[in-house]
C-alpha cells in the first residue's frame, strides 16, 4: 500500500512537483510557465498556511511553506480557499482522474467564491489566468498522489 502523504504539507505539493517531471511532453504542449504562485489553505484549528510554489519552464524550481503571514512575498499571487474547499477539488480530481467541469481551478475562482486569487496588482494576478492550463495539470497530478488531509 502506498503512503499517504499530508495535505497541505511541503511534501504533498513536492509530490505533485515530481508528477510534473513526469508528464514534460504535456507541459511543453501547454507552453513554459514562469511564475510563482501561494497556495493558501485555510481552517478554523490551523488558521492560514501558506505554500509558495516556484514554477520555470516546464518544471517546478521550489517549494516551501511560508510559517510567518507577513513573509508571503508581495509579487506572487495567491490562490486561497478553505482546507474543505481543497480537499473536495482534490478528491474530485482524484475520482475522476482530472476534475469534472465544477471542480476545476476555472469553474471555483471564477466567483472569487469559494476560491479566491489575490495579487498585489492586476500584472501578478493575470498570471494565474494565462497560466491556468498549467496550474490545472499541476493540481491534477493529485489523481497520482495518495492523500491524508489535516
Amino acid at each position: 500500500m502506498e503512503q499517504r502523504i499530508l495535505f497541505p504539507s511541503s511534501d504533498w505539493f513536492q509530490k505533485l512537483a515530481i508528477c510534473m517531471l513526469a508528464q514534460e511532453d504535456e507541459y511543453r504542449r501547454l507552453g513554459p510557465m514562469d511564475c510563482t504562485m501561494v497556495v493558501r489553505v485555510s481552517s478554523p484549528e490551523n488558521g492560514d498556511r501558506n505554500f509558495e510554489i516556484v514554477f520555470r519552464a516546464f518544471s517546478v524550481d521550489s517549494v516551501r511553506e511560508i510559517n510567518d503571514p507577513g513573509d508571503v512575498p508581495p509579487e506572487h499571487f495567491i490562490i486561497e480557499a478553505s482546507l474543505q474547499t481543497w480537499q473536495e477539488m482534490i478528491e474530485n480530481i482524484r475520482e475522476h482522474c482530472g476534475p469534472d467541469l465544477k471542480h476545476t481551478l476555472n469553474f471555483l475562482t471564477f466567483p472569487n467564491d469559494p476560491m479566491r486569487v489575490n495579487g498585489p496588482d492586476q500584472l501578478q494576478t493575470d498570471a494565474f489566468y494565462r497560466y491556468n492550463r498549467s496550474i490545472q495539470q499541476f493540481f491534477n497530478g493529485a489523481t497520482d498522489v495518495p492523500t491524508i488531509y489535516n
